[in-house]
């Protein structure tokens, strides 16, 4: 039989060596990347869009059912490897470029951008982190303001192989106690109730020492900036990692001007931290100028209610972590760029298996711990034998803070999926980016009806339709009027418009058949065409041409 020092040693082993294959695995990924590109020559390349802070290429994946017709097409965009907390993101993303690659016909179209590991520098660091170390990028940052740079970090001082919390038995007077392990599970932290005669034991630290000597335990960590909170939309101007002003870092500056650079891109999905699917944010919320709403537009829920189910029917996941989205880069791309944006973080804690039959089950009036959250992980973790995502606290002597006792929640423990799940997770991204290719949005001319009114006037109707089932624009991109409105245009001079606008500019169609009317009374010479231009600028411009009050030429595709 284990004893419990044993399994505590088997434990920590465990978690250093899931750690330690972290970086591996974005690795692996990242050739399978390169080896896809070699076997299918003519339906994948790799573009390098940038150059991390550490020197790191950060490498686009493009495919699509033909790549020479690849940059004339609608793109969707998805981005992994935003933060070193999800190394799963760029397994998932390579794995759905690699099932999509095996049957190509479902990118019939659309050109699909993956940009698999958005931030390599997070994955280039030691293995045994501190779990906010992995968000960053290797930029120095004087934490604590105290003239030195990256002088104390959180570190593995009782020699485990990974950095989790330390939890202060005895804090002294000046700096009071926070917390105290949850009474209905030891495991767990919650926060004290004074009205109820639950009193604070003990303060909560990330591992680490004072090596500064400024009485602070671990406050200066080595780098750097949080790479997916340093985007212009609310973003944080006093969070030293957001970054000294926005797109600072040249991982955001690469990814935005590789965006800005692409008008192709109508959607995009973001494997990270942040999830606008299962927790839909709330509309109420404005942006500093309280002209629009700070997270989401309202109008824009029903799809994303309706992509919510999708990607649960794909994927199986039900729960997601809370995240603050200020800063990110999908809520730049949907705020400031009008593009539909859907972010996941792909992976939630999973229903635990049931109990062994014949296993007495919990008491129906136990008491819940206040940490709900953390009490689901350990429910599955239990029950699933997830051995080293959770480090049983132990005692220990700290140099300076006198006893502590040291575990808790290992780092990816909460964020990254076992290993046996991301082949299935990579495929229930495939059939969910699959959806999402079909239903591009496709504006064209239709209804077109002419008749001539007198000799060389012609009066003509038509409307414009969207084919596609997803918007053309999201509604805060159209309120914002910072997407690609669809435009319809007259080749004639203005003079010869007698009714009617020449240029016709719609902010945006909706999905499954949205609509627009349209008409003029247009006065030409004989055999004289009256060209018809639609251009959205994800697609290239069709072209309609009328002739004596016939229809001639319909959607005639322009370079």
């Amino acid at each position: 039989m284990r004893t419990a020092g044993m399994l505590a040693v088997l434990l920590c082993a465990a978690a250093a060596a899931h750690a330690a294959r972290a970086a591996d695995a974005v690795a692996d990924a990242l050739a399978l990347a390169r080896q896809l590109v070699t076997a299918h020559p003519r339906n994948a390349d790799i573009l390098s869009i940038g150059t991390s802070r550490g020197g790191a290429s950060i490498d686009c994946l493009r495919i699509s059912r033909d790549l020479a017709k690849a940059s004339g097409q609608p793109a969707l965009l998805m981005v992994g490897g935003l933060d070193g907390s999800r190394p799963g993101t760029v397994t998932i993303a390579v794995e759905c470029a690699k099932r999509l690659l095996a049957d190509p016909e479902k990118l019939d179209g659309v050109t699909l951008l993956i940009i698999p590991c958005a931030n390599p520098d997070a994955f280039h660091a030691s293995a045994v982190q501190a779990p906010e170390l992995s968000l960053r990028n290797a930029r120095p940052i004087d934490e604590d303001r105290d003239g030195r740079i990256d002088e104390d970090p959180p570190c593995d001082i009782n020699g485990d192989g990974v950095i989790t919390m330390m939890r202060r038995l005895a804090p002294p007077a000046e700096t009071p106690p926070t917390h105290l392990p949850d009474p209905a599970d030891p495991r767990l932290m919650r926060t004290p109730d004074p009205a109820r005669d639950v009193r604070a034991t003990c303060t909560l630290h990330v591992e680490g020492l004072d090596k500064d000597g400024d009485l602070q335990v671990a406050e200066d960590s080595v780098g750097g900036v949080d790479v997916d909170r340093n985007f212009p939309h609310m973003w944080k101007e006093f969070d030293r990692t957001a970054g000294e002003m926005p797109l600072s870092e040249p991982e955001s500056l690469a990814l935005a001007r590789f965006v800005t650079e692409r008008p192709s891109i109508y959607a995009a999905l973001v494997l990270g931290r942040w999830d606008n699917l299962l927790r839909i944010p709330d509309h109420k919320p404005r942006e500093s100028s309280g002209r629009f709403p700070a997270f989401v537009e309202e109008a824009d829920r029903p799809l994303l209610e309706e992509l919510a189910r999708r990607w649960k029917v794909a994927s199986g996941q039900k729960r997601s972590a809370e995240c603050d989205p200020a800063g990110s880069f999908a809520l730049w791309m949907y705020a400031h760029r009008g593009i539909l944006s859907i972010a996941t973080q792909a992976w939630g804690c999973p229903d635990a298996p049931p109990l062994p039959e014949g296993t007495p089950a919990p008491p129906s009036d136990a008491p819940k711990p206040q940490d709900e959250d953390g009490a689901e992980w350990l429910l599955w973790m239990d029950r699933s034998t997830q051995e080293g995502a959770f480090i049983p606290w132990k005692a220990f002597e700290h140099p300076t803070l006198g006893p502590v006792e040291i575990g808790g929640f290992t780092p990816r423990a909460r964020s990254e999926p076992p290993s046996a799940e991301l082949a299935r997770l990579g495929g229930a991204a495939a059939d969910f980016t699959a959806q999402l290719i079909a239903g591009c949005p496709k504006p064209r001319l239709t209804n077109i009806r002419t008749r001539t009114l007198a000799p060389g006037l012609t009066d003509i109707d038509a409307e414009i339709v969207n084919d596609g089932w997803l918007p053309t624009a999201p509604a805060m991109g159209r309120n914002s009027r910072r997407a690609s409105p669809v435009v319809v245009s007259l080749s004639v001079p203005k003079a010869q418009v007698q009714s009617g606008q020449r240029v016709n500019i719609v902010d945006g169609l909706g999905g499954a058949g949205g609509r627009k009317s349209l008409h003029w009374i247009v006065q030409t010479s004989p055999g004289e065409p009256i060209h018809i231009d639609l251009r959205w600028r994800p697609q290239r411009t069709l072209r309609t041409t009328v002739v004596d009050g016939a229809v001639t030429v319909r959607d005639e595709v322009l370079p």
